[in-house]
């Protein structure tokens, strides 16, 4: 097999902030969360992966990309199609598009 470059999925920015952040979890914060979505209210399939839209992903209250950061306080647990939907909105105007 051919030696491949990685491929970055996120941006040097991004990487950063992720660097300066906690080590978090996923599924510890899944269990932290009850397995409830945290923009829905909804509870999240433990069997499903992404890209099914009822799997669990992290979600950043406040986005990375306006100044969130990537610690405890400031991630959820979220539906992968919630996720998708809030997009990089800050959480009031989310509360608008997803009818929470």
């Amino acid at each position: 097999m051919k030696n491949r470059k990685r491929i970055q999925y996120y941006s040097p920015k991004r990487r950063a902030v992720y660097a300066q952040g906690d080590p978090i979890d996923a599924l510890a914060l899944f269990d932290k969360c009850n397995w409830t979505c945290g923009l829905c209210g909804k509870s999240i399939d433990k069997n499903r992966r992404v890209p099914d839209w009822r799997a669990a992903t992290i979600e950043h209250i406040i986005p990375i990309s306006k100044g969130g950061t990537h610690t405890w306080n400031n991630v959820t647990a979220a539906h992968y199609r919630c996720n998708l939907m809030k997009s990089d909105l800050v959480w009031d105007s989310a509360d608008v598009i997803l009818g929470v």
